[in-house]
């Protein structure tokens, strides 16, 4: 498996937690558990959205930095499509039973069962709409940084391949502007986020997997 497609899989279910703005105001979410309640308000009423996305990732053991951006599409429950830029024509699919991941520069597709794509529970969990920040991480309110408020999450009861994440988090409408995501190996994952719109009526075709005539599947099982 690619280095990219290997780093996909380990941090890609974050993007369910990319929500709507929350009822709290600035002034009212002055305590980690406001925060986090009002995280956990918006992730539960999300219906689709779509987003901008700058990313990169340091790959530690090679050396290199990787660099992507594009427009990620999500609809509940468990449909996402990573639509790259750059490496154009690139895509990861998530179409709620499977997970396809597409390299035109090689000719090549991975596919893996959606619930066999992840080594816990928990990333599954919220792309399929069940997760709950409370239950399934310990959370840590740092501070502020350049006026976003940076949430901590470790998954709790599993080393897994997750080793901690930090959400940016814009204080006035608490949608998620930035997310760093380490793994257990120390790749760093950094993704900035912009030009969201929410509840755009996605249809079910879009996440239909259209993998080019020719193109060599190999499935992960």
């Amino acid at each position: 498996m690619s280095k990219r497609c290997a780093n996909f899989f380990s941090w890609s279910f974050f993007l369910a937690l990319l929500f709507p703005a929350s009822s709290f105001s600035a002034d009212g979410a002055k305590d980690e558990k406001q925060v986090v309640e009002s995280l956990q308000k918006s992730y539960d009423a999300i219906v689709d959205f779509v987003v901008e996305f700058r990313q990169e990732t340091e790959i530690k053991a090679l050396g290199r930095t990787l660099k992507s951006q594009g427009k990620v599409y999500f609809k509940r429950p468990g449909k996402m499509l990573w639509s790259y830029d750059e490496p154009k024509g690139q895509f990861v699919l998530a179409d709620g039973k499977n997970l396809y991941f597409y390299q035109p520069d090689q000719g090549q597709a991975l596919k893996t069962p959606f619930t066999k794509a992840f080594r816990s529970d928990v990333p599954a969990s919220f792309l399929l709409g069940l997760g709950n920040l409370k239950r399934d991480f310990k959370t840590t309110l740092k501070g502020l940084e350049k006026e976003n408020y940076v949430l901590h999450l470790r998954p709790k009861g599993e080393e897994g391949e997750i080793g901690e994440i930090l959400l940016g988090v814009e204080p006035r409408t608490f949608d998620i502007v930035w997310v760093r995501i380490r793994d257990a190996v120390q790749n760093l994952t950094a993704i900035r986020f912009s030009n969201m719109r929410k509840s755009v009526g996605l249809k079910d075709s879009l996440f239909w997997p259209k993998i080019p005539e020719g193109t060599e599947v190999m499935e992960l099982k």
